[in-house]
């Protein structure tokens, strides 16, 4: 087999195995050449687009202005991209429209100028919201048709050699069909060759079993950087722009594809994603003598799969939120409406003379759980406008120290018996500039929640301190504490800890204190072990610092 016929053979793998549709029209607009993706693109059987006016893929109301267009186009011919910023639309032979993006590059074949047309389907790309299983052609099928293809076309060369030797052509006959057959390879190469060179959206590379680099054309060679690579005996060692790890792997792909193997699979280089299908390459003697890696771009799809990805994850976060809240909104203000209702009924028959203790305790739980309800309120109207961004900080200078003796104080007439609430702040005034309404809530809730999570007899310490760059609020209680395997989710809303489920709360405390700390230009850590207790601290930076 010449090197001529063989490159013929590599360039039509090329040409067959492209997932994007080629064309290649004369200048009377005649289709001479289509490939299986465009027959595919276009709904036609195979050979059925060839001899067609190029027209008969185009909508009607489109046709008129593209024939104009075309014509224009072959009288100043140049390699240009179509699609981007335009309406351009394929007619499938149903009669169904698509629309399209295509690149045209103009070259000449046997003295007679044609235009080879590059055609993409963005169909799934303008509809990414409502479809993003984007299809993939499967490159295995065309590499066994090209196989196929090679087996066909060894054949029919065979055969034709024993023809003339058993026909007995005269030399001039067969120096004649030589020179016809020569004409027509270089006339192939040289459209195979056009073809390659403007591979869209990727590039090709072969390989030989010495991992040298046969060949390397394609449109993304250049933005890539890939086209400094192209000198004579370029191995994969000399790609400097690949890891030691990456040209190991290279390597061992190169051989499972000269070894008969189809491979499929996706790399990343420079941020860019590519579909990677290799297919095995036979020479004269039908034996693998190389190995063709088709890189196709399929970044845009990549994007759309993490769009669609974050949608889900959103969306899955949100279903658990519902979930949380419902299981929580039931319980928390089912137990305190629960207990209303009972102390109204019991109200109701204790109207005799003597029984006003009875009422008053009976009243007392009433208020006790209403009070309940209302926290319960207030957190859930907090979180709404933490959410929509209505909660501002709005900053007063106040004293610290005096704000939190006053606070400990109030909390000191409601709390149980048998819980000391211990202050450690300095003699002198801690002047903070901050919402003393947020910081309110944030120590208020700090301190419920000692209060809460802390047996009897133990006591609650709070500690204010300040240095040169930063206030500090400590809050240390005795309490149950919080699983290691669950403190990574202690200010997530709705949660609550695995030992707590059994204790009042709604799970959006600690959640709206971070934020409202946040809002302040703060940060809040703790540290935290089972039965041993809990220390939050809070850091405000001091102005200037």
């Amino acid at each position: 087999m010449s090197k001529e016929l063989q490159d013929i053979e590599l360039f039509q793998g090329i040409f067959q195995s492209s997932v994007e549709g080629i064309i290649v029209v004369d200048a009377n607009g005649i289709i001479i050449k289509a490939n299986p993706a465009s027959e595919q693109l276009f709904g036609y059987q195979s050979g059925k687009l060839i001899t067609q006016k190029v027209e008969h893929l185009i909508p009607n109301k489109f046709k008129k202005k593209h024939k104009g267009h075309r014509e224009g186009y072959i009288v100043k011919p140049k390699a240009r991209r179509m699609g981007r910023n335009l309406d351009l639309w394929g007619l499938k032979k149903d009669g169904s429209q698509f629309p399209i993006e295509i690149s045209l590059s103009p070259t000449t074949i046997e003295q007679k100028q044609v235009v080879i047309a590059f055609i993409i389907d963005i169909s799934e790309r303008e509809n990414i919201e409502k479809q993003l299983n984007i299809s993939q052609v499967k490159l295995k099928s065309y590499a066994e048709e090209l196989e196929n293809e090679v087996a066909r076309r060894t054949s029919e060369l065979t055969t034709t050699v024993q023809k003339l030797v058993a026909s007995n052509l005269s030399l001039e006959d067969q120096i004649q069909e030589t020179q016809e057959a020569e004409k027509r390879a270089i006339a192939n190469k040289s459209l195979s060759s056009a073809i390659a060179k403007n591979f869209p959206n990727g590039f090709i590379i072969v390989f030989d079993p010495n991992f040298e680099m046969q060949l390397i054309e394609g449109e993304a060679i250049i933005k890539l950087g890939l086209d400094k690579l192209i000198f004579e005996d370029t191995t994969v060692d000399d790609i400097t722009i690949f890891s030691e790890r990456q040209k190991i792997k290279l390597k061992k792909d190169i051989l499972k594809t000269i070894a008969g193997k189809h491979l499929g699979f996706e790399i990343i280089y420079k941020d860019q994603y590519f579909s990677v299908n290799t297919i095995p390459l036979l020479d004269e003697n039908t034996i693998i003598s190389s190995a063709l890696f088709v890189y196709s771009d399929i970044t845009i799809q990549k994007k759309i799969e993490r769009v669609a990805k974050s949608a889900l994850k959103k969306e899955q976060e949100l279903n658990e939120l519902k979930s949380r809240f419902v299981s929580m909104a039931s319980h928390e203000f089912r137990t305190p409406l629960s207990a209303i209702q009972t102390s109204a009924i019991l109200i109701g028959k204790q109207n005799e003379a003597g029984k006003e203790e009875k009422r008053k305790k009976y009243v007392a739980q009433i208020k006790k759980n209403v009070k309940h309800l209302v926290v319960i309120l207030n957190d859930f109207l907090s979180l709404s406008k933490l959410e929509e961004g209505k909660v501002k900080a709005d900053k007063e200078l106040f004293d610290f120290v005096h704000f939190s003796k006053l606070l400990v104080k109030e909390v000191s007439t409601t709390k149980k018996t048998g819980k000391n609430i211990i202050l450690v702040a300095p003699n002198h005034a801690i002047l903070l500039n901050l919402d003393s309404k947020l910081v309110r809530t944030i120590l208020m809730n700090l301190l419920s929640n000692a209060i809460k999570y802390s047996p009897k007899n133990t006591d609650i310490h709070i500690k204010i301190e300040e240095s040169d760059a930063f206030f500090t609020l400590q809050v240390q209680d005795q309490g149950i504490g919080i699983p290691e395997d669950e403190q990574e989710k202690l200010f997530e809303r709705f949660f609550r800890a695995k030992n707590a489920q059994n204790i009042q709360g709604t799970g959006l405390g600690l959640n709206i204190v971070k934020q409202y700390v946040e809002l302040m230009d703060g940060t809040i850590d703790f540290k935290s072990e089972i039965n041993k207790g809990t220390t939050f601290l809070i850091k405000w930076p001091k102005p200037n610092n």
